[in-house]
């Protein structure tokens, strides 16, 4: 394990295998970059936003007000990388827990983060929220071309309590470029209820099929293709995993690169995954219209939204909304993600045993060794 710097001047620490190398930032737990033998220094998958980003104890109110936005979602642009977490909130706060002191996507993405090295390979994170009176911990471990994620959050309150819990996989240049391509196992979806404002593209709150989302101007929007560098979009549009299917997935490469990279998660857990593009539409700071990113970010929740809200909306197309975490219990899941080398083309994974393949028409382009099945607590709102 060593710390360094990305070049933005971010904190972070490596940890890994001799296939796969992953960086941690300290201040908000981002996973925020990834290296292995042969990839070019540059062609870090994870997005790294293109305005200054701090430490989260170096973001003061002012600088907020100044340079990000102001509250509630400047102190997680000031700080955001890469893979963030969304855990409390999925989405912005109401006016009245903002005065209160909330923040978009909840607190522990912009609180420090203590890490611990376990061994070279290995790396836990914990954070204690006093505000939302959570206490999470993240659990890495490397093995091979893979890196097996566990999360558990534990509620500190005497009461049971609703909540979001999203991984938010942001992508950006050069590995979301136009060599870009991402496939998952994802069915019915619905864009996002409300327009994201400037730029939106899409038609609101209308049902689609993975992997399309309808246009505003006629025609779909596909996400397992990168945008056009100039066309401007700030959209979501969220989709159920596939019914049936025990684990979810998405595999996401660049043929350019010649690499591509996979999360595999329970859906049981995990029943939902949303598509966030922002391309050149949001004009207030930090944005200022020259933002490029797509983020494809599972979890408890089908898209972000106000707590009130998606307490009006309990379930949709017939799975929760969001997790109820009793009074005092602690939930916990387990994932992967990993790597395929050598991934030239587009394929779909597959999963046999222990193995994950990036296949095409039955054709295996890539295979990579898993170390460990992906596994969580049971939830009640998913029972049958």
């Amino acid at each position: 394990m060593r710390s360094d710097l990305l070049p933005n001047r971010r904190k972070v620490t490596w940890f890994g295998s001799e296939q796969l190398q992953m960086a941690v930032a300290p201040g908000g737990g981002h996973i925020a970059a990834l290296h292995f033998p042969g990839m070019p220094e540059a062609a870090n998958p994870y997005w790294q936003p293109p305005w200054t980003s701090l430490e989260p104890e170096n973001v003061s109110r002012e600088i907020v007000e100044e340079s990000y936005g102001g509250v509630p979602e400047g102190p997680l642009l000031a700080s955001i990388l890469g893979h963030s977490l969304a855990i409390d909130l999925y989405g912005a706060p109401s006016e009245e827990e903002t005065s209160s002191g909330a923040v978009t996507h909840g607190k522990i993405g912009v609180l420090p983060w203590r890490l611990q090295r376990s061994r070279s390979d290995a790396l836990v994170g914990e954070c204690d929220d006093e505000f939302g009176q959570l206490r999470f911990s993240r659990a890495l471990c490397a093995k091979d071309s893979c890196v097996l994620i566990e999360e558990s959050v534990t509620n500190l309150c005497r009461w049971d309590r609703p909540l979001g819990w999203q991984q938010h996989v942001s992508l950006g240049p050069p590995f979301y470029a136009e060599a870009f391509w991402a496939e998952s196992n994802c069915d019915r979806g619905v864009t996002h209820p409300h327009s994201f404002g400037a730029g939106a593209s899409l038609v609101p709150d209308s049902e689609t099929r993975w992997p399309f989302a309808p246009r505003r101007a006629g025609g779909f929007s596909d996400y397992r293709q990168a945008l056009e560098p100039a066309q401007i979009a700030n959209d979501f549009t969220g989709f159920e995993v596939r019914a049936g299917d025990e684990l979810g997935y998405l595999v996401a490469g660049n043929t350019d690169l010649g690499f591509a990279l996979f999360y595999v998660w329970p859906r049981q857990f995990f029943p939902w995954m949303g598509v966030w593009d922002e391309s050149h539409a949001r004009i207030g700071k930090p944005w200022s219209k020259r933002t490029w990113v797509r983020a494809y970010e599972f979890g408890v929740s089908p898209y972000p939204l106000p707590r009130r809200e998606m307490l009006a909306v309990p379930r949709l197309f017939d799975l929760p909304t969001y997790l109820v975490l009793p009074a005092g219990a602690t939930l916990w899941v387990r994932y992967l993600v990993g790597v395929f080398r050598g991934a030239s083309e587009a394929g779909s994974l597959e999963i046999s045993g222990s193995d994950a393949a990036l296949v095409k028409n039955g054709r295996t382009i890539s295979r990579v060794a898993l170390p460990e099945k992906c596994a969580s607590s049971p939830r009640w709102e998913m029972a049958p």
